[in-house]
């Protein structure tokens, strides 16, 4: 039997995270994850009175475009050696499908410990991000950017900066005041100034090494600012390795793009409730021809059903032939904009007559994460 997590097990729930995760926690770090257990629903499985396995449900929001979702974030998912195969996993996972359609929670995300494993659910890879080694002989700057460059912390214009970027993009979390708080405790920010603020980044220096966790410039000229600022600690670090959005020009800007550039599949995402998602998905979409898109889903069966869309709206068919079918994880990752089209195509899930439909209502936004959870 599921239930959720009273104030009472957080103890258990923290000791299993530690064996599970093979991390320590101090009695300060104990003390913040118990407040922040307060936010989420954790659903646990017990064996009499022993935690077996458990799922924490986090309430987010995202930005799709210039429209914020309710999104579930699914996170610490564990059990107990001895309690596993017993099919405990796949129990809290259906479970937090069905309690994020009730809460309106209409998409998902996690960050997978195996990507396959969360495939067979209906979640599918959404975002990338591209690892940039440089080395300290490498640290060239730029023409030179005529704005300038302060240090400090997380100000209303770094939130905005955040925002406007989002809005360009589809998956960037929707932050509070608290996330930047965690954002600010962590990472030192720079931004780069001309009329006005136009792009920052949060970095640190540890051991002959600058981080740079987010990179976000808005304009051509904060994109060589924030470049130039980062080279100009060519005296103190041996090497920077810079996280970028997949899509950011930066290494092909450089005077030698021959740098270390790698790319990691990282967040995943999966719609959980395709009605009240198409809805929000279509808004604004200019004029397209009507057609009837099957999901399937088979973890989440009221998707799993005939859409027949147009300008007039989402009406549920059941039954009804298609002329588009989409299993729920290529269905994901096409509305948000992750795979294209011609993607689907050339990996086989759509024939050549399902293309000019798909392509009429294709998101022409990029994917983009800057967080983790």
């Amino acid at each position: 039997m599921i239930r959720i997590l009273e104030e009472r097990d957080y103890s258990q729930s923290l000791q299993l995270s530690e064996y599970a995760f093979q991390y320590k926690l101090s009695e300060e770090e104990q003390k913040q994850k118990r407040e922040e257990m307060k936010d989420q629903k954790i659903f646990g499985i017990f064996e009499g009175e022993h935690l077996a396995a458990k799922l924490h449900l986090m309430p987010f929001r995202t930005w799709f475009g210039e429209q914020m979702v309710s999104m579930g974030g699914v996170a610490g998912v564990a059990t107990y050696p001895e309690y596993r195969r017993n099919g405990y996993v796949r129990k809290l996972i259906l479970h937090s499908l069905e309690a994020m359609k009730e809460s309106g929670q209409i998409i998902s995300m996690l960050h997978p410990f195996y990507i396959d494993f969360y495939r067979k659910f209906g979640w599918e890879v959404f975002a990338s991000y591209r690892q940039m080694t440089v080395d300290q002989k490498e640290l060239n700057p730029l023409s030179t950017a005529m704005g300038t460059i302060r240090r400090g912390g997380v100000t209303k214009d770094v939130m905005e900066a955040y925002d406007r970027y989002a809005r360009k993009h589809n998956g960037m979390l929707v932050r509070t005041d608290a996330w930047w708080k965690k954002k600010e405790d962590r990472w030192t920010v720079a931004t780069y100034h001309a009329d006005e603020m136009e792009g920052y980044i949060l970095y640190t220096i540890s051991e002959g090494a600058m981080t740079v966790d987010e990179f976000l410039p808005l304009t051509p000229g904060a994109r060589k600012g924030l470049w130039n600022f980062i080279c100009q600690h060519d005296s103190m670090v041996e090497t920077a390795k810079v996280k970028l959005a997949e899509g950011e020009v930066l290494p092909l800007m450089l005077k030698n793009p021959r740098v270390k550039v790698e790319d990691y599949p990282y967040f995943m995402a999966r719609v959980v409730d395709v009605e009240p998602f198409l809805k929000t998905y279509l808004r604004g979409e200019g004029r397209f021809k009507a057609f009837t898109l099957k999901v399937v889903d088979h973890y989440a069966p009221w998707n799993s059903s005939s859409w027949h869309l147009s300008v007039d709206g989402v009406e549920r068919r059941d039954g009804n032939p298609a002329d588009v079918e989409l299993d729920i994880r290529e269905f994901s990752a096409f509305t948000f904009g992750f795979l294209s089209v011609a993607d689907l195509e050339n990996m086989g899930h759509i024939g050549a007559s399902e293309v000019t439909l798909l392509e009429s209502i294709s998101t022409a936004k990029r994917t983009c994460f800057q967080d983790f959870f």
